[in-house]
């Protein structure tokens, strides 16, 4: 049996090809600079580069130390990325108590809190009043019933461009946080493991909380974006 050319594959696969693409380089690179900032900050690499000149070994094999430690937390991070849940993932991207959009977007529409210049929030309520009726009082049955209703209308329309676009943003987003967010949690315990090899640096500290705010924020940002685009398209959809 050949092979199919990638231009007949189904537009099922190339999603997925898609979808697996975004952590190809943005979240390589991110590690990288992590890598590179952690043997300039948390390691006296470069402060004994003039010592390695003058061939002191000891110097040498501790740099060595300094670069493996450095690569191994960055390859955890990496694969520890895989081992994370996507719904552990979603929790911690809303600190465990921020409900995902999908899980408040008819709430958000039947009070006209949903700002997209895409669709008219009427049209929005009109095109989802059944569902905005039935909403349970319950904080947690409410929240379940609003997402499986979102998502089933996800399942609908979830092969069109925009929406895959607006999915992958969102995903690259929460995983650049949750890389970042392991980091954190490696070097302090790379602090106490190898103490000696790995030095405390506020400046690494910082830099890893100002990214883990920034990506946690857009992670948000990009999430709501995926959740309206699956709305605007079911209304362009229907008014056609």
């Amino acid at each position: 049996m050949g092979i199919t050319p990638l231009g007949y594959q189904s537009q099922s696969l190339r999603r997925r090809i898609i979808l697996k693409d975004y952590r190809e380089k943005e979240m390589k690179y991110l590690i990288l600079a992590y890598f590179l900032l952690f043997l300039l900050w948390c390691t006296p690499i470069f402060e004994r580069i003039p010592e390695i000149i003058e061939n002191n070994y000891k110097n040498i094999i501790s740099i060595m130390e300094g670069v493996t430690i450095s690569g191994v937390l960055s390859l955890i991070t990496f694969l520890g990325d895989s081992l994370i849940s996507s719904n552990l993932k979603d929790k911690l991207v809303g600190l465990f108590f921020i409900p995902r959009s999908g899980q408040t977007i008819f709430t958000r529409i039947s009070n006209k809190a949903v700002n997209d210049d895409r669709f008219l929030i009427s049209d929005a309520i009109s095109r989802y009043s059944g569902i905005i009726d039935n909403i349970p009082p319950q904080k947690k049955e409410k929240l379940y019933y609003e997402n499986t209703q979102w998502y089933k209308i996800y399942s609908e329309h979830k092969k069109e461009g925009a929406i895959t676009q607006a999915q992958t943003d969102y995903l690259l987003c929460r995983d650049l946080f949750i890389e970042t967010l392991e980091f954190v949690v490696l070097y302090i315990i790379s602090l106490f493991v190898f103490n000696g090899t790995v030095l405390f640096s506020l400046h690494f500290i910082f830099t890893l909380l100002i990214m883990a705010v920034i990506t946690n924020v857009s992670t948000h940002t990009k999430m709501n974006r995926f959740v309206n685009t699956v709305i605007a398209i079911d209304i362009l959809k229907i008014k056609n």
